[in-house]
């Protein structure tokens, strides 16, 4: 049996997503910016050497400068005919807190909460902030908290209606007050470490717990080239410490029900347009492909 036989339906998509990688792999190279695979992307790599089979998404991590350095440098000299950035942030006109995401153009990944915005919905790399976290765990917990208001606030500003529970009843909540209510304020605590000095770094704009979302500074000191597909990809150095400290037993497969719940995309076409890019920028005949 083909390692990339379609069972999961989602090949097609899986290969736009790749190309979309391999041009975020070699603009950041160009551009002396550091990224890493992070999350199911970081465990597909080392589990699968690329995506996890069931797995429509790839996620990266960037801190505040690189990601920085890559939005100006993107729209400086980006390929903006092929591909779209999605920057992270609030939209101040619109109260929309969104996540940075770098889209292709002329294809189409949409996502049940967002169908009815009006926001490029194009097939897209997740870029998540990797941010400085205090050693003092009081202060963390307070960075954790705006950081966990940010994720729901933006839930409720989308009028997300999924699961039951205290969890929903929050975001309802949140969802009585206006767009914007304390989210400059939750943004500047969850950047407020950002220039100092600490052991940690963490990710709680996401599915993470505090323990979960909390690693050592140690693990992405550095990153290194591992196999993905058919390219390379940038990892942490210590990525089998990063998984382990996010999953446990990395290397033990989800059940049914937890593949389901992690899957992101609800409808997606126009895939197949776009041709890969290789090593010198330019356009080759055929895309870079799963084999």
């Amino acid at each position: 049996m083909s390692p990339h036989e379609d069972k999961w339906g989602i090949l097609p998509l899986q290969n736009c997503i790749l190309n979309i990688a391999h041009y975020l792999d070699l603009f950041c190279d160009k551009h002396d910016i550091d990224y890493c695979l992070m999350g199911g992307s970081a465990l597909g790599a080392v589990r699968h050497k690329g995506f996890i089979p069931w797995d429509d998404d790839l996620d990266v991590f960037m801190t505040p400068d690189n990601y920085e350095s890559f939005r100006m440098h993107f729209n400086e000299d980006g390929d903006t005919n092929t591909f779209y950035l999605q920057e992270w942030g609030l939209d101040e006109k619109s109260g929309r807190i969104t996540l940075a995401k770098l889209r292709m153009n002329k294809s189409s990944l949409i996502e049940k909460d967002l169908q009815d915005w009006q926001i490029h919905q194009g097939v897209y790399v997740d870029i998540f902030i990797l941010h400085t976290c205090p050693d003092n765990k009081i202060k963390r917990l307070h960075q954790y908290f705006w950081a966990k208001y940010l994720v729901a606030k933006g839930a409720a500003n989308r009028g997300y209606k999924k699961k039951k529970g205290i969890t929903q009843l929050g975001v309802d909540f949140l969802g009585l007050f206006h767009k914007r209510f304390l989210v400059n304020y939750a943004l500047k605590q969850v950047y407020r470490y950002r220039n100092k000095q600490s052991k940690y770094q963490c990710h709680f704009l996401g599915r993470a717990k505090l323990k979960t979302g909390l690693y050592l500074r140690e693990y992405f000191c550095e990153t290194k080239r591992i196999p993905f597909e058919t390219i390379e990809l940038s990892v942490p150095l210590c990525v089998e410490n990063y998984l382990q400290d996010r999953w446990g037993n990395y290397m033990k497969l989800p059940t049914m029900d937890e593949i389901k719940k992690f899957q992101h995309s609800w409808k997606w076409s126009d895939c197949e347009h776009f041709h890969g890019y290789n090593k010198n920028n330019s356009y080759p005949d055929e895309w870079i492909l799963l084999t």
